[in-house]
């Protein structure tokens, strides 16, 4: 088995998951870059962002579930359970980031603060994808993965 794969279904779930993520991301960025003189750039935004949120809800449905890639971790690799509860730790904020966003784009009259709240949402995301990604390359790489 290569160094990309696992195996497992937990992590293909968590890996199909992170993709749509990543895609709802891709639409944020690109409707917040659009200019924001156009009529419907706000909706378009928040449009954006209410997909992310989905996105984003249903990610951490899937890792933190029964069967989901966190509880296979802490089976698998019981030493990274800091880590795990670290990541786990951290979706009750990003999903109150990307909803006070959302209510915030709704809201704002501000083109320029809308952008980078959305960008400080972003990067919170990034970070926290970052982390989670370490956590699996060592759950799986390092404690199962072998090699």
């Amino acid at each position: 088995m290569s160094e990309n794969e696992t195996g497992t279904e937990a992590f293909e779930a968590a890996r199909a998951r992170r993709i749509k993520v990543n895609v709802a991301i891709t639409n944020v960025e690109r409707a917040a870059a659009r200019a924001s003189s156009k009529p419907t750039w706000r909706e378009k935004v928040v449009a954006e962002l209410r997909d992310l949120a989905v996105a984003f809800d249903q990610h951490v449905e899937e890792v933190e579930g029964e069967d989901g890639l966190l509880a296979e971790l802490r089976l698998t690799a019981p030493r990274l359970s800091n880590k795990i509860e670290r990541v786990q730790g951290e979706h009750p904020g990003l999903c109150s980031m990307i909803a006070d966003t959302v209510e915030s784009v709704q809201t704002s009259n501000d083109p320029d603060a809308d952008r980078a709240m959305i960008l400080d949402t972003l990067v919170a995301i990034a970070r926290h994808r970052q982390s989670g990604a370490d956590l699996a390359y060592e759950g799986y790489s390092v404690d199962i993965g072998g090699g």
